[in-house]
């Protein structure tokens, strides 16, 4: 039996309820009508009879039967009479109207007696006819003298009375008829306004259980329209997004499985392939009951030298095996016969009839546990395989060599484009010094273009450098790690100010999840690492927006970078931090990037032990997140590190550096923002006042043999300015940049230090 749908279960729970009502009130009201119409005409019987008994004293006192047969005939003319009859005290008819179907006697029936036909389709009513007024003459044929003279009642006879029920039976019927016929109609109309009220609710679902049956036999692109009532709004659209994204899904399936298969077909031509080189090789496989030999292969044979007659009179191989092998790992033929496992592996060295040693890689299985125990033996000749893990031990050796020489070539050319690099730095830091310097005396808007079009391809060629300097120090392992706690709002406002101009720029919503998350790292290390994140979500975002939060768990934090760009294949994902990989840049434009900061990201991050995961969806955008152990804040809080607006630039500054063109330059441009510059080589013998009177220091690497060493000299901020790859031991700093530094970088710290 098929079951009910959703149209008839709605049907069904719409008319239920009204149809048990109807029943209900039919029972009760053709009931109460069944009883009105059954009780009216059992009293109007017995009214009948009780009137017609006064009626018919007379004649019955009389004897006039001509009387009583007009009574009779005029009863005869009621409705639902169907017969009527007098009787005298004995019982005989006086006078009859109809066929009478009683057949009781009527003198032994009660007065006001009444009763029912056997087939319940005739009433009958019986009444005593009794004289009750007193007689004015001597009848001695009616009453005794005493009777007269007493008044006493006299029983003159009796009538029955016959109703026929067909009319009430008719009545019922038509009652019955109209009580359905109406309910009928109720019914029909609920129906009606059942389905057309269901229809909002079972269309929809309809359509949603078509679309499921279809979505389930693999029709993916199914859409459900929206039904105009809006009922079912929020389900019809998730079963849509439930189809798109069974759809991609489905073709990421097809995808997958196409490699999949096209990737089992190679194993099985692979294995295929091996099988048939096992069988060429020839697999041994001997049967033993109890240490006897009793069957043996040809291969085993033919690697034994050793005949079939000779094998099979062996009847106890321990002492053969002992003599003629070694067993190399394992335990041997004796534990497959005492050991509860049933499988044993073992490598062993056979020495064969002609005096060859070969090794075998030996597999015994036990058939049976009760007597006679039978192990089944399958060997393996390994001697080639030995042979060439020897060989292989041999190329490996050789290939370490190269690999170390390689490696070492590789940090040769580290070193050299660290060196490189840095001396490349010197003359484009002094470019970037005349720059800023030609935009300060800038008369004209053709000079300032000139000048902002220099600045950018330095600025260009300088970040280039910068990475390549990057990359080849984390290569060398000279930038090391110093973690500490630290809180990670202000990191984030650090990391993500240089970046939120050109978010700006491209009209894209910037922010950052406010958090009192405290982590362990490197703070210059997680800068950049966030840094480059943002710079990449900016580059690759057209619309949308861009958000940075942190998440807790456990013990770790998760630091992530969202953003609503162009996203990532799945394809291209595990190359996003190989050096100079552009997914969107084939053709290198370098406005568009250079593809080195993942590279910078992913060195950074195993330099700090912080795992980086990306998540990203072609289309929606990505979310690449950097794992951070989460940290105590300290009793005593550090101070603040988020921004301040600076002040100008009025402090007085002494700069330690040796004399030449890119300090000079340097010394003007500190001196074209408003500062007051003191420079000195460092070869005359500078008093302390000098230090005492000066706001902030730049010192060189090279020079800091000539700051005070007497700790009871006060020394203002210290900024090095640093040439060198490596560590280097310094007095505390206010700050660190590359020497010669830029300009926006040293006029930023300058404001910090000072602010």
């Amino acid at each position: 039996m098929r079951p009910f749908g959703i149209r008839e279960q709605v049907l069904f729970v719409a008319l239920a309820p009204v149809a048990a009502t109807a029943l209900t009130l039919i029972l009760y009201f053709t009931s109460l009508r069944y009883d009105d119409v059954e009780t009216s005409l059992i009293k109007r019987g017995t009214t009948m009879a009780r009137q017609l008994a006064p009626a018919a004293e007379y004649g019955m006192f009389s004897g006039n039967i001509v009387e009583l047969k007009r009574l009779t005939l005029a009863i005869a003319r009621e409705a639902d009479v169907s017969a009527i009859a007098f009787f005298d005290r004995q019982g005989r008819v006086l006078a009859s109207t109809g066929s009478l179907r009683s057949t009781w006697p009527s003198n032994r029936l009660p007065d006001n007696w009444m009763a029912r036909s056997s087939d319940d389709r005739t009433l009958f009513f019986h009444v005593k006819v009794i004289q009750t007024s007193k007689t004015i003459f001597n009848d001695p044929f009616l009453q005794s003298e005493s009777a007269i003279q007493s008044g006493e009642q006299l029983f003159l006879g009796s009538l029955m009375l016959e109703l026929s029920r067909e009319p009430l039976l008719a009545r019922k019927r038509e009652i019955l008829l109209v009580t359905l016929l109406s309910a009928g109609i109720i019914l029909a109309g609920a129906a009606l306004l059942a389905v057309r009220l269901g229809r909002d609710i079972t269309m929809p679902v309809q359509a949603l259980e078509d679309a499921v049956a279809r979505i389930g036999k693999g029709e993916m692109s199914v859409r459900i329209a929206p039904h105009q009532a809006k009922i079912l709004r929020a389900l019809e659209e998730g079963v849509n997004a439930m189809a798109m994204d069974l759809d991609a899904a489905r073709v990421n399936s097809d995808r997958a499985l196409a490699t999949s298969q096209a990737e089992l077909s190679q194993q099985h031509e692979f294995a295929d392939a091996l099988l048939q080189a096992q069988a060429d090789a020839g697999v041994c496989m001997l049967l033993m009951e109890n240490y006897r030999l009793v069957y043996i292969n040809d291969a085993a044979l033919a690697h034994s030298g050793y005949s079939r007659e000779e094998s099979l009179a062996l009847t106890d191989l321990r002492p053969f095996l002992q003599s003629h092998g070694e067993i190399l790992q394992g335990d041997g033929l004796a534990k497959p016969f005492s050991d509860t496992e049933s499988t044993h592996r073992f490598i062993a060295r056979f020495r064969c009839k002609n005096g060859e040693r070969r090794f075998f890689d030996v597999a015994t299985t036990r058939l049976s546990k009760a007597d006679p125990l039978r192990v089944v033996v399958i060997a393996l000749d390994i001697t080639q395989r030995k042979q060439d893990e020897r060989q292989l031990a041999s190329v490996n050796i050789e290939l370490r060599k190269q690999k170390e020489e390689a490696e070492r070539a590789n940090l040769a050319k580290s070193r050299f484009l660290a060196a490189a690099s840095h001396d490349l730095r010197q003359p484009l830091h002094a470019l970037a010094l005349f720059v800023a310097e030609i935009k300060e005396r800038s008369n004209s808007e053709e000079q300032l273009r000139l000048a902002r079009q220099i600045n950018a391809a330095t600025i260009s060629l300088m970040e280039l450098l910068d990475a390549l300097l990057d990359i080849s120090r984390l290569d060398l392992a000279e930038t090391k790690a110093h973690r500490q706690a630290l809180p990670l709002q202000p990191l984030l406002e650090a990391a993500t100010e240089p970046h939120r101009c050109g978010a700006k720029g491209k009209g894209l919503k910037f922010s950052i999840r406010p958090t009192k998350l405290w982590g362990e790292s490197d703070p210059q290390f997680l800068v950049r690492i966030i840094s480059n994140l943002t710079a990449n979500a900016v580059r690759y975002t057209q619309t949308g927006g861009i958000l940075l939060g942190v998440r807790g768990q456990g013990k770790q934090l998760r630091i992530e970078v969202w953003d609503s760009g162009v996203g990532i294949a799945p394809e291209h994902q595990p190359y996003l931090f190989d050096e100079f990989f552009q997914v969107a840049n084939p053709e290198r434009d370098a406005s568009k990037g250079l593809g080195l900061g993942l590279s910078i990201v992913a060195r950074l991050a195993d330099a700090l032990e912080h795992p980086i995961t990306v998540r990203s969806w072609p289309g929606r955008g990505s979310c690449f997140a950097v794992t951070v152990p989460r940290a105590t804040p300290p009793a005593q809080r550090p101070v603040s590190t988020s921004l301040i607006h600076p002040p100008q630039l009025t402090a007085r500054i002494l700069l330690l550096a040796p004399n030449n063109e890119t300090v000079e330059e340097l010394t003007d441009l500190l001196r074209n923002w408003g500062c007051q510059v003191t420079q000195s080589a460092g070869d005359d013998d500078m008093p302390d006042a000098r230090f005492l009177d000066a706001d902030a220091i730049l010192c060189t690497s090279t020079h800091l043999k000539y700051l005070p060493s007497s700790p009871e000299t006060r020394r203002p901020p210290l900024i090095l300015l640093a040439n060198e790859t490596g560590d280097i031991t310094s007095p505390p700093l206010a700050g660190k940049l590359h020497y010669p530094p830029r300009p926006a970088q040293l006029r930023a710290l300058l404001q910090h230090v000072l602010g």
